[in-house]
Order: structure tokens, then C-alpha cells, then sequence
């Protein structure tokens, strides 16, 4: 009985440790990937700013959860466009572009899981030569759930394969017209 009092002292002694270290750890996370496309930018934006088109070259897609079901709302392109999703593995999440413009890329803000995780994604243009360098960010920010705290130390990790995934499938599709 004695042991089984230390072990649980033990555990809350380590809970609430880490519970405390949590609140010193970053509140805001940034995940970012590039890839260099053989492809002016005209090629490529029209892929990325029509949301319709993102399945067709995201990471995420049936094929990862057959359950996943696209809604969109707004104009079919540009500032205003909005895509939704609902799926068992995926979750459910909302996408809204901010800004567009064909030369340099566009800010959509995301948020899942019924606003409880809030992002900004961008996909910029770099000009180089006869090829674009496109890079893909994402910024968030935490509160101060310890959960999410620590969770936050591993964004980079998680979302990381599949923005290179998507990059590398966005290549292929803007290399190929």
C-alpha cells in the first residue's frame, strides 16, 4: 500500500511539474517547406487559389481517410473562397483564402476542429530563373492548455510530410501544362 501511495504521489508530483514547464514553452509554432517548381507562377496559382483544385494535389484526400467529404462556400476562387471537410481521420476543418494575387501567392486561414486550433497558411512565389520556388508556411498559435503547450513542440514533425507530400504533388501537376 505504501508503494502503491509513493507512485501516485510520484505521478502528480510529475503532472503537475510538467504542467508548470508547459506555461514557459513557445505559445506560437511555425511549420514551413519549399520546392522548386519548373513553372512561372501563372502555372502554379491557379492550383493553389482555386480550392476546388486542392485535392487534386493536398496531402489530404481520400485516399488518407475515405471518409473525408469537401464542402465549399463563396466565389470558386480567390479572397472569399472558403473549403470545409469532415472526415473520422482528418477531422473536420474550415479554410478561407485572405489574400491572392497571382504574382505572389496566397494567405488562407484555417482553423480545425471547430475553431479550438486557429492557423495562417501561406503559399508564396520566388522567382527563380524559368522556375518558382514555392514555400508553404503555417503559423499558429497555442493557449495555455498544457496539452497543447507540448503539443505545439511536435507541429513541425507532424505537419511537416504532408506539406512536402502536397509540394511535391503541386510540382507535378503545375510541371506537367
Amino acid at each position: 500500500m505504501k508503494s502503491l501511495k509513493k507512485g501516485l504521489r510520484a505521478l502528480v508530483v510529475f503532472v503537475l511539474a510538467m504542467s508548470v514547464i508547459s506555461q514557459f514553452l513557445p505559445d506560437q509554432y511555425r511549420v514551413e517547406r519549399k520546392i522548386l517548381i519548373a513553372a512561372k507562377p501563372p502555372a502554379i496559382f491557379p492550383w493553389i487559389n482555386q480550392l476546388k483544385k486542392w485535392p487534386e494535389w493536398s496531402a489530404w484526400t481520400p485516399a488518407k481517410d475515405p471518409t473525408l467529404v469537401y464542402a465549399y462556400e463563396g466565389p470558386a476562387e480567390g479572397v472569399g473562397a472558403i473549403s470545409k471537410w469532415e472526415a473520422k481521420k482528418l477531422g473536420q476543418g474550415r479554410m478561407k483564402i485572405t489574400q491572392a494575387d497571382p504574382s505572389k501567392g496566397i494567405t488562407f486561414d484555417l482553423s480545425f476542429e471547430h475553431g479550438r486550433y486557429l492557423s495562417v497558411g501561406t503559399l508564396t512565389f520566388q522567382a527563380s530563373g524559368e522556375s518558382t520556388e514555392v514555400i508553404w508556411g503555417m503559423d499558429g498559435k497555442v493557449n495555455r492548455n498544457p496539452m497543447d503547450r507540448w503539443f505545439s513542440l511536435l507541429m513541425d514533425r507532424l505537419i511537416s510530410p504532408d506539406l512536402e507530400e502536397g509540394l511535391r504533388n503541386l510540382k507535378t501537376r503545375a510541371e506537367s501544362k
